[in-house]
């Protein structure tokens, strides 16, 4: 039987890592072809890139900060997320363990680095919350690329940069580097839940939506045999893509530092037995709601967002339509 292709957009450079390490069983472990699919990658770069690509095409699914898709309708992209991705904040404000900053109304009159400046908005709303204004700090530039978080260590050692508006992944990065950082509570961020989604284009979501169905069901297949075992994920990886396999003569340390930037990436996906819902790529509407009220109330957008539009919970039930347990079991003896 032929399967169909189905493509999933990251925003990241070329080349599979640790990041999204967890899709690697989905091919391995033929999740795809289970349901007539046949995974393939898109780097987008960075994340409007990525929303742009994929109004363009260039995939089926991405994976992309909700306030990315809520800006990109802002701009005219016909995006709408079919399942939510993160179901707590995977964005933090961090600050080297020993500094004096600790609020986020410190961060007044500081230097702050972000990873991806396309999310600058993001740390600018949740400052605002706090009543830290654009005015008030100093944006400065990454150490590195978004991708490496080795090159901000010393700028945040020396006290070059004050705090980073970070990611999971650059979060643990800086564990593997052996700069474990401590986090800011934000009220915006810990209170909003879905902190990123699984966007596809309207025209495809009306079109087909039992293809992306099946393309969700996958990835969920895969995120549930990854939090089970992600030591045997990372294997996977390095089998699928040998490109992210550690040099030889550095495997110890390389895939310890792996290891960590796939665990905390996987973190924010977790579900609690406390959450409300607790299927995968469930989106409450209360929550989107709250992020077009932030987005106004900050200043992020000025024109109003059709909320009922940049969302839908309609493939959920098919999303979750799989024996979570079998894999978790199959996860647990596997190696």
């Amino acid at each position: 039987m032929s399967r169909r292709k189905l493509t999933v957009g990251v925003a990241t450079p070329s080349g599979m890592g640790p990041a999204y390490g967890y899709l690697a069983p989905i091919i391995a472990l033929g999740y795809d072809r289970d349901e007539g699919l046949e995974l393939a990658i898109f780097y987008g770069g960075e994340p409007g890139g990525t929303a742009r690509s994929l109004c363009a095409g260039a995939c089926d699914i991405a994976f992309l900060n909700t306030i990315v898709g809520f800006m990109g309708r802002t701009e005219g992209l016909p995006m709408v997320a079919i399942g939510s991705k993160a179901r707590r904040a995977h964005r933090y404000f961090a600050v080297p363990p020993d500094s004096p900053i600790r609020s986020l109304t410190d961060l007044n009159g500081k230097r702050i680095a972000c990873d991806f400046p396309h999310l600058q908005p993001l740390a600018e709303a949740a400052l605002a919350e706090e009543g830290v204004p654009r005015r008030g700090f100093e944006w400065v530039a990454w150490h590195g690329s978004g991708m490496e978080a080795a090159g901000m260590v010393e700028p945040l050692r020396r006290g070059v940069v004050d705090a980073a508006f970070i990611m999971d992944w650059t979060d643990g990065d800086f564990v593997a580097h052996g700069f474990r950082q401590r986090h800011l509570h934000s009220k915006l961020l810990d209170r909003i839940k879905v902190s990123s989604c699984y966007w596809a284009t309207e025209a495809c979501f009306a079109a087909d939506g039992e293809f992306l169905a099946r393309g969700l069901r996958a990835i969920q297949k895969s995120l549930v045999f990854s939090f089970a075992n992600p030591e045997r994920t990372l294997q996977l990886m390095w089998q699928i893509f040998p490109e992210s396999k550690p040099a030889a003569d550095t495997t110890a340390a390389a895939a310890r530092r792996q290891l960590e930037i796939l665990k905390a990436c996987l973190e924010p996906m977790r579900i609690n037995g406390d959450d409300p819902d607790p299927r995968w790529c469930a989106i409450p509407a209360q929550e989107m709601a709250a992020w077009q009220e932030f987005l106004r109330r900050s200043g992020t957008v000025a024109a109003e967002i059709d909320v009922d539009r940049c969302y839908s919970t309609a493939l959920v039930e098919r999303a979750n339509a799989f024996d979570a347990a079998a894999i978790r079991a199959s996860a647990a003896c596997a190696c």
